[in-house]
Protein backbone atom coordinates (compact mmCIF):
# COMPACT_ATOMS: atom_id res chain seq x y z
CA UNK A 1 0.00 0.00 0.00
CA UNK A 2 1.23 3.46 -0.86
CA UNK A 3 2.57 5.49 2.05
CA UNK A 4 0.52 8.48 0.88
CA UNK A 5 -2.58 6.74 2.19
CA UNK A 6 -1.31 6.92 5.76
CA UNK A 7 0.10 10.42 5.52
CA UNK A 8 -3.20 11.92 4.42
CA UNK A 9 -4.78 14.33 6.99
CA UNK A 10 -7.97 12.22 7.18
CA UNK A 11 -6.05 9.27 8.69
CA UNK A 12 -7.50 9.59 12.17
CA UNK A 13 -11.05 9.82 10.82
CA UNK A 14 -10.46 6.78 8.60
CA UNK A 15 -9.19 4.72 11.51
CA UNK A 16 -12.10 5.52 13.78
CA UNK A 17 -14.90 5.33 11.20
CA UNK A 18 -13.48 2.04 10.00
CA UNK A 19 -13.47 0.74 13.54
CA UNK A 20 -17.09 1.80 13.98
CA UNK A 21 -18.08 -0.24 10.94
CA UNK A 22 -16.90 -3.48 12.54
CA UNK A 23 -17.74 -3.10 16.16
CA UNK A 24 -20.92 -1.05 15.79
CA UNK A 25 -20.57 1.11 18.89
CA UNK A 26 -23.11 3.93 19.23
CA UNK A 27 -20.94 6.87 18.17
CA UNK A 28 -22.34 10.37 17.68
CA UNK A 29 -20.30 10.70 14.51
CA UNK A 30 -19.71 13.81 12.43
CA UNK A 31 -18.22 13.65 8.97
CA UNK A 32 -17.25 16.21 6.35
CA UNK A 33 -20.78 15.88 5.00
CA UNK A 34 -23.90 17.06 6.81
CA UNK A 35 -26.07 14.26 8.24
CA UNK A 36 -28.81 15.11 5.72
CA UNK A 37 -26.51 14.34 2.79
CA UNK A 38 -26.53 10.58 3.31
CA UNK A 39 -29.61 8.47 2.63
CA UNK A 40 -30.91 6.20 5.38
CA UNK A 41 -32.46 2.74 5.24
CA UNK A 42 -36.00 3.56 6.31
CA UNK A 43 -38.69 2.44 3.88
CA UNK A 44 -38.99 -0.17 1.12
CA UNK A 45 -36.23 -0.34 -1.49
CA UNK A 46 -37.05 -0.78 -5.19
CA UNK A 47 -34.70 -3.65 -5.92
CA UNK A 48 -33.36 -3.99 -9.45
CA UNK A 49 -30.60 -6.34 -10.54
CA UNK A 50 -27.86 -6.22 -11.76
CA UNK A 51 -27.98 -2.55 -10.69
CA UNK A 52 -28.18 -3.29 -6.96
CA UNK A 53 -25.17 -5.59 -7.10
CA UNK A 54 -23.23 -2.34 -7.60
CA UNK A 55 -22.35 0.52 -5.26
CA UNK A 56 -24.88 2.82 -3.61
CA UNK A 57 -22.98 6.08 -3.10
CA UNK A 58 -25.96 7.84 -1.50
CA UNK A 59 -25.37 5.59 1.54
CA UNK A 60 -22.36 5.95 3.77
CA UNK A 61 -21.40 2.32 4.44
CA UNK A 62 -21.38 -0.67 2.08
CA UNK A 63 -19.76 -4.09 1.87
CA UNK A 64 -19.49 -7.07 -0.48
CA UNK A 65 -18.78 -10.11 1.64
CA UNK A 66 -17.82 -13.69 0.69
CA UNK A 67 -17.08 -16.63 2.97
CA UNK A 68 -16.76 -20.28 2.09
CA UNK A 69 -15.58 -23.79 2.85
CA UNK A 70 -13.55 -25.58 0.16
CA UNK A 71 -11.26 -28.59 -0.19
CA UNK A 72 -8.95 -30.23 -2.70
CA UNK A 73 -9.12 -33.77 -4.12
CA UNK A 74 -7.13 -35.08 -1.15
CA UNK A 75 -9.66 -33.64 1.33
CA UNK A 76 -7.31 -30.86 2.43
CA UNK A 77 -9.88 -28.45 3.92
CA UNK A 78 -9.91 -24.63 3.98
CA UNK A 79 -12.14 -21.75 4.95
CA UNK A 80 -11.82 -18.32 3.36
CA UNK A 81 -13.15 -14.78 3.70
CA UNK A 82 -12.92 -11.93 1.20
CA UNK A 83 -14.73 -8.71 2.11
CA UNK A 84 -14.45 -5.35 0.34
CA UNK A 85 -15.81 -2.21 1.99
CA UNK A 86 -16.72 1.29 0.85
CA UNK A 87 -17.00 3.97 3.54
CA UNK A 88 -18.25 7.46 2.68
CA UNK A 89 -16.20 10.35 4.03
CA UNK A 90 -17.50 13.41 2.14
CA UNK A 91 -20.79 13.35 0.25
CA UNK A 92 -19.32 15.97 -2.09
CA UNK A 93 -15.49 16.21 -2.15
CA UNK A 94 -14.08 19.65 -1.35
CA UNK A 95 -12.09 19.63 -4.62
CA UNK A 96 -14.02 17.24 -6.88
CA UNK A 97 -11.85 17.93 -9.94
CA UNK A 98 -8.61 17.00 -8.17
CA UNK A 99 -7.11 13.59 -8.81
CA UNK A 100 -6.45 13.49 -5.06
CA UNK A 101 -10.11 14.17 -4.15
CA UNK A 102 -11.51 11.78 -1.55
CA UNK A 103 -15.21 10.96 -1.36
CA UNK A 104 -15.03 7.37 -0.10
CA UNK A 105 -12.27 5.26 1.26
CA UNK A 106 -12.05 1.53 0.60
CA UNK A 107 -10.63 -1.33 2.60
CA UNK A 108 -10.67 -5.10 2.57
CA UNK A 109 -10.07 -8.19 4.67
CA UNK A 110 -8.83 -11.47 3.22
CA UNK A 111 -8.29 -14.63 5.24
CA UNK A 112 -7.58 -18.30 4.65
CA UNK A 113 -8.15 -20.88 7.37
CA UNK A 114 -5.91 -23.84 6.57
CA UNK A 115 -8.01 -26.28 8.57
CA UNK A 116 -5.91 -29.35 7.85
CA UNK A 117 -2.71 -27.61 8.96
CA UNK A 118 -4.34 -25.61 11.76
CA UNK A 119 -3.02 -22.25 10.52
CA UNK A 120 -4.86 -18.94 10.02
CA UNK A 121 -3.65 -16.40 7.43
CA UNK A 122 -4.82 -12.76 7.43
CA UNK A 123 -4.29 -9.83 5.06
CA UNK A 124 -5.79 -6.33 5.00
CA UNK A 125 -5.76 -3.38 2.61
CA UNK A 126 -6.75 0.28 3.00
CA UNK A 127 -6.92 3.00 0.34
CA UNK A 128 -8.52 6.42 -0.15
CA UNK A 129 -9.80 5.31 -3.55
CA UNK A 130 -7.98 8.15 -5.37
CA UNK A 131 -5.66 7.62 -8.35
CA UNK A 132 -7.45 4.45 -9.39
CA UNK A 133 -6.44 2.52 -6.26
CA UNK A 134 -10.03 1.27 -5.80
CA UNK A 135 -13.34 1.25 -7.64
CA UNK A 136 -16.95 0.18 -7.32
CA UNK A 137 -19.29 0.19 -10.32
CA UNK A 138 -22.79 1.56 -9.67
CA UNK A 139 -24.74 -0.57 -12.17
CA UNK A 140 -23.31 -4.08 -11.71
CA UNK A 141 -21.07 -6.09 -9.38
CA UNK A 142 -17.51 -4.95 -10.00
CA UNK A 143 -15.46 -3.87 -6.98
CA UNK A 144 -11.70 -3.68 -6.54
CA UNK A 145 -9.25 -2.67 -3.81
CA UNK A 146 -5.79 -2.89 -5.32
CA UNK A 147 -5.26 -6.48 -6.57
CA UNK A 148 -8.36 -7.75 -4.76
CA UNK A 149 -11.43 -7.82 -6.98
CA UNK A 150 -15.01 -9.09 -7.26
CA UNK A 151 -16.75 -9.15 -10.64
CA UNK A 152 -19.93 -10.80 -11.90
CA UNK A 153 -20.28 -11.62 -15.59
CA UNK A 154 -23.41 -11.54 -17.76
CA UNK A 155 -24.14 -15.21 -16.99
CA UNK A 156 -24.16 -14.55 -13.24
CA UNK A 157 -20.82 -16.18 -12.39
CA UNK A 158 -18.77 -14.19 -9.89
CA UNK A 159 -14.98 -14.07 -10.16
CA UNK A 160 -13.03 -13.52 -6.93
CA UNK A 161 -9.35 -12.63 -7.13
CA UNK A 162 -7.06 -11.71 -4.25
CA UNK A 163 -3.35 -12.12 -3.69
CA UNK A 164 -0.88 -11.22 -0.98
CA UNK A 165 2.63 -12.45 -0.12
CA UNK A 166 1.65 -15.82 1.33
CA UNK A 167 -1.99 -16.35 0.24
CA UNK A 168 -4.06 -16.00 -2.93
CA UNK A 169 -7.37 -17.11 -4.42
CA UNK A 170 -8.75 -17.16 -7.95
CA UNK A 171 -12.31 -18.48 -7.70
CA UNK A 172 -15.34 -18.78 -9.96
CA UNK A 173 -18.59 -18.73 -7.98
CA UNK A 174 -21.94 -19.75 -9.48
CA UNK A 175 -25.20 -19.12 -7.58
CA UNK A 176 -26.99 -22.43 -6.97
CA UNK A 177 -30.08 -20.69 -5.55
CA UNK A 178 -31.73 -17.32 -6.20
CA UNK A 179 -30.66 -14.37 -4.08
CA UNK A 180 -32.57 -13.81 -0.83
CA UNK A 181 -33.80 -10.43 0.41
CA UNK A 182 -33.07 -10.40 4.14
CA UNK A 183 -35.37 -8.89 6.77
CA UNK A 184 -38.59 -7.45 5.34
CA UNK A 185 -38.11 -7.31 1.56
CA UNK A 186 -34.45 -6.49 2.09
CA UNK A 187 -34.86 -3.96 4.93
CA UNK A 188 -32.90 -5.46 7.83
CA UNK A 189 -33.46 -3.71 11.16
CA UNK A 190 -30.50 -3.53 13.53
CA UNK A 191 -31.96 -1.32 16.29
CA UNK A 192 -35.21 0.48 17.15
CA UNK A 193 -34.30 4.02 16.09
CA UNK A 194 -35.32 5.62 12.80
CA UNK A 195 -32.96 4.52 10.03
CA UNK A 196 -31.04 2.08 12.27
CA UNK A 197 -31.21 -0.58 9.56
CA UNK A 198 -29.55 -1.70 6.35
CA UNK A 199 -30.64 -2.87 2.93
CA UNK A 200 -29.39 -6.44 2.76
CA UNK A 201 -29.51 -9.42 0.43
CA UNK A 202 -27.59 -12.70 0.14
CA UNK A 203 -26.67 -15.49 -2.21
CA UNK A 204 -27.01 -18.36 0.31
CA UNK A 205 -25.19 -21.01 -1.70
CA UNK A 206 -22.55 -20.49 -4.39
CA UNK A 207 -20.82 -23.40 -6.10
CA UNK A 208 -17.14 -22.49 -5.83
CA UNK A 209 -14.11 -23.74 -7.75
CA UNK A 210 -10.64 -22.49 -8.56
CA UNK A 211 -7.11 -22.09 -7.28
CA UNK A 212 -5.92 -21.31 -3.77
CA UNK A 213 -2.32 -20.59 -2.81
CA UNK A 214 -1.06 -20.95 0.77
CA UNK A 215 2.66 -20.33 1.15
CA UNK A 216 4.43 -22.14 -1.68
CA UNK A 217 1.58 -24.63 -2.25
CA UNK A 218 -1.21 -24.15 -4.79
CA UNK A 219 -4.41 -26.21 -4.51
CA UNK A 220 -7.27 -26.84 -6.92
CA UNK A 221 -10.36 -26.63 -4.71
CA UNK A 222 -14.14 -26.91 -4.85
CA UNK A 223 -16.82 -26.17 -2.29
CA UNK A 224 -19.61 -23.83 -1.22
CA UNK A 225 -19.65 -20.09 -0.49
CA UNK A 226 -22.03 -17.47 0.91
CA UNK A 227 -22.35 -13.86 -0.29
CA UNK A 228 -23.78 -10.84 1.55
CA UNK A 229 -24.21 -7.30 0.24
CA UNK A 230 -25.34 -4.56 2.65
CA UNK A 231 -25.59 -0.78 2.42
CA UNK A 232 -26.70 1.70 5.09
CA UNK A 233 -25.88 4.99 6.77
CA UNK A 234 -26.92 5.06 10.41
CA UNK A 235 -24.86 3.56 13.19
CA UNK A 236 -26.30 1.06 15.62
CA UNK A 237 -28.46 1.81 18.61
CA UNK A 238 -27.52 3.06 22.05
CA UNK A 239 -26.32 0.27 24.28
CA UNK A 240 -25.37 -2.11 21.47
CA UNK A 241 -21.75 -3.28 21.42
CA UNK A 242 -21.55 -5.82 18.60
CA UNK A 243 -23.10 -8.89 17.07
CA UNK A 244 -22.84 -12.63 16.52
CA UNK A 245 -23.64 -13.59 12.91
CA UNK A 246 -24.07 -17.07 11.45
CA UNK A 247 -24.47 -18.44 7.93
CA UNK A 248 -25.07 -22.19 7.89
CA UNK A 249 -25.25 -24.45 4.83
CA UNK A 250 -26.80 -27.80 5.73
CA UNK A 251 -26.22 -31.01 3.83
CA UNK A 252 -29.97 -31.33 3.23
CA UNK A 253 -29.58 -28.21 1.00
CA UNK A 254 -31.24 -25.78 3.40
CA UNK A 255 -29.48 -22.62 4.64
CA UNK A 256 -29.84 -20.46 7.73
CA UNK A 257 -28.73 -16.89 8.43
CA UNK A 258 -28.98 -15.52 11.98
CA UNK A 259 -27.70 -12.36 13.62
CA UNK A 260 -27.79 -11.60 17.32
CA UNK A 261 -27.21 -7.94 18.18
CA UNK A 262 -25.71 -7.72 21.67
CA UNK A 263 -26.14 -5.13 24.41
CA UNK A 264 -23.57 -4.21 27.04
CA UNK A 265 -24.65 -7.09 29.27
CA UNK A 266 -24.06 -9.58 26.45
CA UNK A 267 -27.78 -10.25 26.02
CA UNK A 268 -29.40 -10.59 22.60
CA UNK A 269 -31.22 -7.43 21.49
CA UNK A 270 -34.90 -8.15 20.69
CA UNK A 271 -34.43 -6.88 17.10
CA UNK A 272 -32.21 -9.87 16.26
CA UNK A 273 -33.56 -12.01 13.42
CA UNK A 274 -32.63 -14.25 10.50
CA UNK A 275 -33.72 -16.18 7.42
CA UNK A 276 -34.45 -19.85 6.66
CA UNK A 277 -33.84 -20.87 3.03
CA UNK A 278 -35.66 -23.96 1.76
CA UNK A 279 -34.35 -26.59 -0.63
CA UNK A 280 -36.26 -24.99 -3.54
CA UNK A 281 -34.78 -21.53 -2.84
CA UNK A 282 -37.86 -20.02 -1.23
CA UNK A 283 -37.28 -18.50 2.19
CA UNK A 284 -38.97 -17.44 5.41
CA UNK A 285 -38.00 -14.64 7.73
CA UNK A 286 -37.00 -15.81 11.20
CA UNK A 287 -38.65 -13.04 13.19
CA UNK A 288 -37.27 -11.67 16.45
CA UNK A 289 -37.85 -14.17 19.24
CA UNK A 290 -38.28 -17.14 16.90
CA UNK A 291 -34.89 -18.73 17.65
CA UNK A 292 -32.39 -19.09 20.46
CA UNK A 293 -28.58 -19.04 20.58
CA UNK A 294 -26.86 -20.48 23.64
CA UNK A 295 -23.10 -20.08 24.05
CA UNK A 296 -21.48 -23.37 25.10
CA UNK A 297 -17.80 -22.53 25.50
CA UNK A 298 -15.12 -19.86 25.15
CA UNK A 299 -11.72 -19.35 23.55
CA UNK A 300 -9.15 -16.72 24.62
CA UNK A 301 -6.97 -15.06 21.98
CA UNK A 302 -3.23 -15.30 22.72
CA UNK A 303 -2.71 -11.97 20.89
CA UNK A 304 -5.48 -9.62 22.04
CA UNK A 305 -6.50 -11.44 25.22
CA UNK A 306 -10.12 -11.24 24.02
CA UNK A 307 -12.48 -13.96 25.21
CA UNK A 308 -14.79 -15.15 22.41
CA UNK A 309 -17.62 -17.70 22.41
CA UNK A 310 -16.36 -20.99 20.97
CA UNK A 311 -19.48 -23.09 20.30
CA UNK A 312 -23.23 -22.57 20.22
CA UNK A 313 -26.51 -24.43 20.64
CA UNK A 314 -29.04 -23.01 18.17
CA UNK A 315 -32.73 -23.86 18.12
CA UNK A 316 -35.36 -22.75 15.61
CA UNK A 317 -38.61 -24.24 16.93
CA UNK A 318 -40.69 -23.23 13.92
CA UNK A 319 -38.50 -25.44 11.73
CA UNK A 320 -37.93 -28.16 14.37
CA UNK A 321 -34.21 -27.38 14.20
CA UNK A 322 -31.81 -28.25 17.01
CA UNK A 323 -28.19 -27.58 16.01
CA UNK A 324 -24.73 -27.31 17.50
CA UNK A 325 -22.24 -25.01 15.75
CA UNK A 326 -18.53 -25.49 16.47
CA UNK A 327 -15.51 -23.59 15.09
CA UNK A 328 -13.57 -25.73 12.61
CA UNK A 329 -10.42 -24.24 14.17
CA UNK A 330 -10.17 -22.27 17.41
CA UNK A 331 -7.88 -19.44 16.30
CA UNK A 332 -9.58 -17.54 13.49
CA UNK A 333 -9.21 -14.06 14.98
CA UNK A 334 -8.39 -11.13 12.70
CA UNK A 335 -5.84 -8.99 14.50
CA UNK A 336 -5.68 -5.88 12.29
CA UNK A 337 -3.42 -2.82 12.46
CA UNK A 338 -3.87 -0.63 9.38
CA UNK A 339 -6.82 1.30 10.84
CA UNK A 340 -5.64 1.24 14.40
CA UNK A 341 -5.99 -1.86 16.57
CA UNK A 342 -9.02 -3.86 15.42
CA UNK A 343 -9.79 -7.39 16.57
CA UNK A 344 -12.71 -9.61 15.65
CA UNK A 345 -13.31 -13.32 15.08
CA UNK A 346 -14.48 -14.61 11.71
CA UNK A 347 -14.15 -18.26 10.95
CA UNK A 348 -15.22 -21.51 9.35
CA UNK A 349 -17.56 -23.65 11.44
CA UNK A 350 -19.14 -27.09 11.41
CA UNK A 351 -22.80 -27.83 12.17
CA UNK A 352 -24.39 -30.99 13.60
CA UNK A 353 -27.92 -31.71 14.79
CA UNK A 354 -31.46 -32.39 13.68
CA UNK A 355 -34.13 -30.76 11.56
CA UNK A 356 -37.32 -32.56 12.46
CA UNK A 357 -36.46 -36.23 12.84
CA UNK A 358 -33.62 -36.10 10.30
CA UNK A 359 -29.99 -35.86 11.34
CA UNK A 360 -28.15 -33.08 9.52
CA UNK A 361 -24.63 -31.75 9.30
CA UNK A 362 -23.13 -28.84 7.42
CA UNK A 363 -20.60 -26.07 7.17
CA UNK A 364 -20.78 -22.32 7.59
CA UNK A 365 -19.15 -19.18 8.91
CA UNK A 366 -19.49 -17.18 12.11
CA UNK A 367 -18.58 -13.55 12.79
CA UNK A 368 -18.10 -12.20 16.33
CA UNK A 369 -17.63 -8.44 16.83
CA UNK A 370 -17.45 -6.15 19.83
CA UNK A 371 -15.76 -8.62 22.18
CA UNK A 372 -12.39 -6.83 22.09
CA UNK A 373 -13.49 -3.79 24.08
CA UNK A 374 -14.78 -0.26 23.66
CA UNK A 375 -13.80 2.16 20.90
CA UNK A 376 -13.45 5.97 21.05
CA UNK A 377 -16.79 7.71 21.52
CA UNK A 378 -16.13 10.56 19.11
CA UNK A 379 -14.61 11.17 15.73
CA UNK A 380 -12.26 14.05 15.01
CA UNK A 381 -12.62 16.61 12.20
Amino acid sequence: MRKAVFNHPTLSLIRIVGAVLFFALPLKAQSAATPESWQQAIGPWSWMFPRDHGAHPAFKTEWWYFTGNVQDSLAHKFGYQLTLFRQGIQFTPAQPDSKWAVRDFYFGHFTISDLSAGKFHVAERVTRGALGEAKAAIDHMEVAVGPWSIKQDARGTIQLTAREDDIAIDFAERPVKPLVLEGVNGLSRKANGVGEASYYYSYPRLETSGQMRVGEMTYSVTGQSWFDHEFSTSLLGDGQVGWDWFCLQLDDHEEIMLYAMRDKSGAMDPVSEGTWVNVDGTSQRLEPGSFSIEKLGTWTSPRSGTVYPASWHITVPGHLADLTVTPAMADQELHLTKMGALDYWEGACATQGKVGNAAVSGVGYTELTGYAGALPSETVP
